[in-house]
C-alpha cells in the first residue's frame, strides 16, 4: 500500500504523487486524422446487408465489443458520400447513451471496414503516452461513469454531449505502470471470458439434452407419430390439466407491503431463468400473513411468471427461500396426488422449447404478454414411467449443477475483477514494474 505522505489530493480525489490528471480528449493521439469524434448519422435508407459494417450502441458493452447476430452495413459508395469516419480495429468506442452512459470498448478487427453510429465517440489514443488498454478500463471504471453520468442530460432518454464526455477528468500512472495494470485486469478478464464459454457451451449441451430426453426419452428403440411428435411407444400423451391443477396467486393490494417485514412476496419480476432472486422483494407482517396459509410456498415448488415481461419464466423455491408467499399472476404447479408426474420431471419439461412455444404462441398481448391457468393446463406432454423420469432428470440435474459452479466461479471473477480495479485504479495498490515496486 501506498503511504498517505505519498498522495496528493487533486479534482477526483487522492492519488499517488507521480500519477497526473487529465481528460479524456487529451490522450488522443492529435497526430491521427479524427483522433476524438462522434461516428456518423446514418438514415435507414442507407442500411444494406453486406459491405461497410456498422457499429451500435449495442455492440459498445462495458469494456467489451459485443458482437450481435443482428447486424448492419452501408455501401462503400454511401460511405464516401456522407463522408463517413472509419473505426480502425484499436479505436476505442465510447457510447453516450445508456446504460451506462459513457461504457468504452476496444474495436476488434471485424474483418471488414467498419463505422460506428453517431451516438458512439472514436477515441484514437496517444500510445507513446498512454495505454489503450488502461485507458479503456479506467473509462469502464465506476467513478468514471458516475462522473459522466453526472453530467448527462435529457428529458426521454439521457445522454453525454461529446463535449462534456472529452472533459470527464481520469486518473494516469507512469506508462509503465498503466500497461502494468491493464495486464492484470486483462488476466482476470481472461478467467471471465473462459468461464463465460464454459456456462454457454454447458447451456448448449443442456439445452440438446432436453430436446433428447424430453422427446426420445432414455434406451427407446421403438416410436410412435403423436400430436406432438414422435416420442417412444411405451409413453402417454397428457394434457397437464390431467396431472395437475395451476393455482393463482393472493391479490395483495400495495398498501400490504413494507420494504422490510416477516415473509417476502414473490411477484412475476422475481422469476429470472429458471431461478428465483428475492433480493428485490416486497414483505408482508406476519400479521397479515397469518391468513394466508394456502398461498405459503413449500420447498421445491415449480411456479410461472404469468404476466409481464417475464411471462413464462420458471423458477422453483429453494430451501433458503422459504417461507414465502404467492402473488397474483404467479402461477403455483399443483401435481395431483394420484398423478404420475414427477416435480423433478415438470421442472424440466416446463424449460422445454416445446412448453415455452406452446405458452408463448398462445400468449395473449404484446409486449406485456398475459397466459392463463387454462392456457397452461391445455399444453400437452409426452409422459414417460415415473422411474424414467427420475432418471431423465438426474442427467439434467447434473447439467445444472455444473452450471451452477460456473456460475458461481464467474461471480467470484466479477468480483476479484472490481476488487482490483477499486485498488489499482486509484493507486491504494502499487504493482511491480521490472520487479520492482513503483512505489511503497
Amino acid at each position: 500500500m501506498v503511504s498517505e505522505a505519498r498522495f496528493k489530493k487533486t479534482e477526483i480525489g487522492m492519488l499517488p504523487y507521480d500519477w497526473k490528471v487529465t481528460n479524456i480528449k487529451s490522450v488522443a493521439d492529435k497526430k491521427q486524422e479524427h483522433s476524438f469524434i462522434d461516428g456518423d448519422w446514418i438514415e435507414a435508407k442507407y442500411i444494406e446487408n453486406q459491405g461497410i459494417r456498422l457499429i451500435q450502441t449495442g455492440n459498445i458493452g462495458i469494456g467489451h465489443f459485443i458482437d450481435k447476430e443482428s447486424k448492419k452495413y452501408i455501401s462503400e459508395k454511401t460511405f464516401k458520400e456522407l463522408n463517413c469516419k472509419e473505426v480502425k480495429p484499436g479505436d476505442i468506442l465510447i457510447c453516450r447513451l445508456a446504460s451506462p452512459i459513457g461504457r468504452a470498448c476496444i474495436a476488434p478487427d471485424l474483418g471488414t471496414k467498419a463505422i460506428t453510429a453517431v451516438d458512439v465517440v472514436i477515441l484514437k489514443v496517444d500510445e507513446k503516452e498512454y495505454s489503450r488498454e488502461y485507458i479503456n478500463y479506467y473509462l469502464n471504471f465506476g467513478k468514471t461513469l458516475q462522473r459522466m453520468e453526472s453530467l448527462s442530460s435529457g428529458s426521454t432518454r439521457q445522454r453525454i454531449s461529446r463535449t462534456n464526455l472529452g472533459n470527464v477528468l481520469i486518473a494516469i500512472p507512469p506508462l509503465s505502470e498503466q500497461r502494468k495494470i491493464a495486464a492484470i485486469l486483462s488476466s482476470v478478464d481472461e478467467a471471465i471470458e473462459k468461464t463465460e464459454a464454459i456456462i454457454e457451451q454447458t447451456e448448449k449441451v443442456k439445452k440438446g439434452l432436453m430436446q433428447q430426453l424430453l422427446t426420445k426419452g432414455i434406451g427407446h428403440t421403438k416410436f410412435k407419430k403423436t400430436e406432438i411428435g414422435e416420442i417412444p411407444e411405451e409413453w402417454e400423451v397428457k394434457t397437464l390439466g390431467e396431472l395437475l391443477k395451476l393455482k393463482g396467486g393472493f391479490a395483495f393490494k400495495s398498501s400490504d407491503f413494507v420494504e422490510k417485514g416477516d415473509i417476502p412476496v414473490l411477484r412475476i419480476s422475481n422469476i429470472k431463468n429458471n431461478y428465483i432472486d428475492l433480493s428485490d422483494a416486497v414483505y408482508v407482517t406476519n400479521e397479515v400473513a397469518n391468513s394466508l396459509n394456502e398461498y405459503l410456498l413449500r420447498e421445491n415448488d415449480i411456479v410461472i411468471a404469468m404476466s409481464g415481461a417475464t411471462t413464462g419464466k420458471i423458477g422453483r423455491i429453494e430451501k433458503k427461500d422459504i417461507p414465502v408467499l404467492l402473488n397474483q399472476r404467479v402461477g403455483l404447479f399443483k401435481i395431483y396426488q394420484e398423478s404420475t408426474l414427477s416435480n423433478d420431471f415438470l421442472y424440466y419439461f416446463a424449460q422445454s422449447k416445446h412448453f415455452q412455444s406452446s405458452v408463448g404462441l398462445n400468449a395473449i398481448g404484446g409486449a406485456q404478454p398475459n397466459i392463463s391457468g387454462k392456457q397452461i393446463e391445455s399444453v400437452k406432454i409426452g409422459l414417460p414411467s415415473f422411474e424414467e423420469q427420475q432418471q431423465i432428470s438426474l442427467i439434467l440435474s447434473n447439467i445444472d449443477k455444473k452450471l451452477a459452479n460456473e456460475e458461481q466461479r464467474l461471480i467470484q471473477f466479477q468480483a476479484i475483477k472490481k476488487g482490483l480495479m477499486q485498488v489499482l485504479l486509484t493507486g491504494k495498490v502499487r504493482v511491480k514494474v521490472d520487479d520492482e515496486v513503483v512505489s511503497s
